[in-house]
């Protein structure tokens, strides 16, 4: 093994949720369409070729993990990966509980989120989910759902797209006379250094004044600590906010459930031009829309109002990452919001009122000026822990520290597609497995450039503190769907 370089507090962060099993697999997917106007290469070679062009544009893919039980992690290359480790293709699935392909999808997704990566230290933990999907009869146009899960330390969201950006790029090359790879599944690991940690890419400075709330509500006693205003976090909180059921464990009981839900292309146009005309962006509207959505579905004795976090991407301020790298480079932003009560009226084209409207401007202008600068950054915290390990197990039995989350990776552009190149994606999709020690609800949310906007809703089960949990977000879900289209139709 190659030594690559220690791993930053935030890789840490993530190693340690993943070696005690509170945060398994990240996956960031897309459905590929294949024409198959005179091609032979079979799907496995194919892929194989595809994914020695990813690696060897993606150093965090041939990084293993060694130490991952300890303090001090650290990024070690093997001298060659066998491929064949990181490619699973299923049969298409049949389940009497599975009725149609969005079931389907619903099914291998959170089989794949709680996937569990074994053997850190000598395969580094990613592999593609390949699963046919039916195609219209008499139609050369094959379709996939391939699904790209990573640990968190190998990457963020917007690692995913960079990584389907590579691996569609590669099949293309794969069907080429001059393509650089052969399908051998073997293939020696490249020589490039890892890409620098978040800490080391941009300097993440706290002030005394935002350190020392944290700190000191740590370890002062709470009858000090509350009439002084100090928290032991640096998020905001109220006695009536939805928290859900405290945070809990179960190795054998882990289970991630989850919702898809999806908003039409033609909405989504109208729903950008609506956000465009009063200079907001669509990620604050969007915290609005699930607020009410919550609102509606829980009762006041249990939500009284709700506290955010959204992931904010810090790639703008960092030396030698874009956004075409893989990469672990967020933070977060928390806001509170105060419950909303809404009646049928609220589906309505009329229903974004201007009070909406004005607290939508807000959370777009906190949300720009958090991704504005790299100080005071609750990410930046992680640097003054230091036993990472039992502050993580101290989580547990706690009332969890927001609502939900929200983390939009945006719009995935492949770039036009040329008919003789084959391979295009038509629609993507992103989803965060069951977070232990985190909120409630996570709400992933990506689109395809000119394509539909694709939002899947994913939870711990039992951590809803809801008799029905499936019929909550099933609901949530639908007033979403609901209150978006009725903006793209105003």
């Amino acid at each position: 093994m190659e030594p690559l370089r220690k791993a930053g507090p935030n890789e840490r962060r993530c190693i340690v949720r993943q070696a005690l099993g509170y945060y398994r697999t990240l996956v960031v997917g897309g459905v590929y369409t294949f024409e198959e106007l005179s091609s032979n290469l079979p799907l496995g070679s194919s892929l194989i070729k595809a994914l020695k062009h990813c690696v060897a544009s993606h150093p965090i893919l041939s990084a293993c993990i060694v130490g991952e039980e300890t303090e001090t992690p650290e990024f070690v290359r093997p001298s060659f990966l066998n491929l064949n480790d990181h490619i699973e293709i299923l049969a298409t699935q049949h389940s009497p509980n599975v009725v149609g392909e969005k079931d389907l999808i619903k099914l291998v997704l959170a089989q794949t989120n709680d996937h569990v990566f074994t053997s850190c230290d000598k395969t580094p933990p990613w592999k593609i989910t390949v699963l046919p999907l039916p195609a219209e009869e008499q139609q050369k146009t094959s379709r996939y759902l391939i699904l790209f899960g990573y640990y968190h330390s190998h990457g963020d969201g917007k690692s995913g797209l960079a990584f389907h950006k590579t691996l569609l790029s590669g099949l293309k090359q794969a069907h080429g006379a001059n393509c650089a790879y052969d399908d051998a599944p073997k293939f020696a690991t490249p020589g490039s250094p890892l890409l620098p940690t978040l800490e080391m890419a941009g300097r993440l400075s706290i002030s005394w004044s935002y350190l020392l709330s944290p700190l000191l509500g740590a370890y002062l006693p709470s009858f000090v600590a509350n009439p002084l205003g100090i928290r032991a976090s640096a998020t905001p909180e109220a006695d009536d906010q939805w928290a859900g059921n405290k945070t809990f464990f179960d190795s054998d009981g882990y289970q991630t459930r989850l919702e898809v839900i999806s908003v039409d292309h033609s909405h989504v146009k109208k729903i950008l031009q609506a956000c465009r005309e009063r200079n907001v962006k669509f990620t604050g509207l969007l915290h609005q829309v699930i607020v009410q959505a919550l609102s509606r579905e829980l009762p006041f004795q249990k939500a009284g109002c709700f506290v955010s976090q959204t992931a904010v991407d810090l790639r703008s301020h960092l030396d030698g990452i874009s956004d075409d790298d893989m990469a672990l480079c967020p933070t977060a932003y928390y806001e509170l919001f105060p419950r909303t009560v809404q009646d049928d009226a609220s589906m309505a084209p009329n229903a974004m009122s201007d009070a909406v409207w004005d607290a939508v401007r807000s959370t777009t202008q906190s949300l720009a000026q958090c991704a504005s600068t790299l100080n005071d950054q609750p990410v930046g915290l992680l640097s003054y822990l230091r036993n990472m390990y039992p502050w993580t197990e101290g989580q547990i039995g706690k009332r969890r520290e927001c609502s939900y989350e929200v983390s939009n990776i945006m719009s995935f552009n492949p770039g036009p597609f040329v008919p003789e190149e084959m391979w295009n994606i038509e629609s993507m999709i992103f989803s965060q497995p069951a977070n232990v020690s985190s909120g409630c609800l996570n709400i992933n949310v990506v689109s395809k450039h000119q394509g539909d906007l694709t939002v899947v809703i994913s939870w711990q089960a039992g951590a809803l503190d809801v008799q029905d949990e499936q019929t909550l977000v099933e609901n949530v879900g639908h007033h979403i769907v609901k209150i978006l289209e009725s903006i793209g139709q105003s």
